[in-house]
Formats: structure tokens, sequence, C-alpha cells
């Protein structure tokens, strides 16, 4: 019986942390847009950050100084010059998603993307999409 309920116990612990979560949205439109994210600790982290101006820079940091469950991430900037940068560490799953998309005169449009990932017992996916015009 002792046995059980520890058991019992130890289900209810983990299955409470993993309703557990952190949630950020941002939404920027500026001539210069910055944004920083951090989302730490056991929990489900979801992180999506849209920008629209000519110079644009997102950073996202999820468990990199305590380890989170899962990670999910989505940077969507659109300008002339776009810097995103991605960390995720989790027991779990990390998803990446960086699309950026530069205007302007050729010579000043620039787009740069950094993701680094780092998986306990799951799956790491990274998808970057930069197109200049």
């Amino acid at each position: 019986m002792r046995k059980f309920l520890f058991a019992s116990v130890a289900l209810f612990a983990l299955s409470s942390a993993a309703q557990a979560a952190n949630t950020s949205t941002t939404v920027q439109v500026g001539v210069v847009n910055g944004s920083t994210v951090s989302q730490q600790g056991l929990t489900n982290d979801t992180s999506s950050t849209s920008q629209l101006g000519i110079i644009n820079s997102a950073t996202t940091m999820q468990g990199t100084s305590s380890a989170s469950l899962n990670n999910g991430s989505t940077v969507n900037q659109i300008g002339v010059q776009n810097t995103a940068a991605t960390g995720q560490v989790a027991f779990g799953n990390n998803g990446s998603s960086i699309t950026q998309n530069s205007f302007g005169p050729p010579a000043l449009q620039n787009n740069a993307a950094a993701v680094g990932q780092l998986s306990g017992f799951g799956i790491n996916s990274s998808t970057v999409s930069q197109t200049a015009h």
C-alpha cells in the first residue's frame, strides 16, 4: 500500500508539472524593434515573436538557466536588417522556427539567425527561412 501511495504521489507530481506553462506573445511594429524573451523552469514553454520594422532584433532563451520540459519558439521578422537568436534546453522536445524577410537597398539588407538546442530525452527540430528581396 505504501509503494502504491508513493507511486500515486509521484505520478500526480509529474502530471501537475506537465500542466504548467510559460507562454509569451510579442508583436512589434516600428522603426527599430528589440525583443528579449526568457522562459525558465520545469514547464512547457511557448514563445511567439513578430516584428515589422527597419531594424529588428529578437532573442529567445528557454530553459537555458533552468531546464524546461518542452520548448517551442517562433520568430517572424520583416525588415531591412533582421537578427534572431534562440537557445533551448529541455528534458523533452525543442522546436524552433525563424522566418526572416529583408527589403530595401540590396547593400543594406541582412538576415542573421542562430539556434542552439539541447535535449535530454526528446527531439530537436529547427527551421530557418531567410529571404532577401
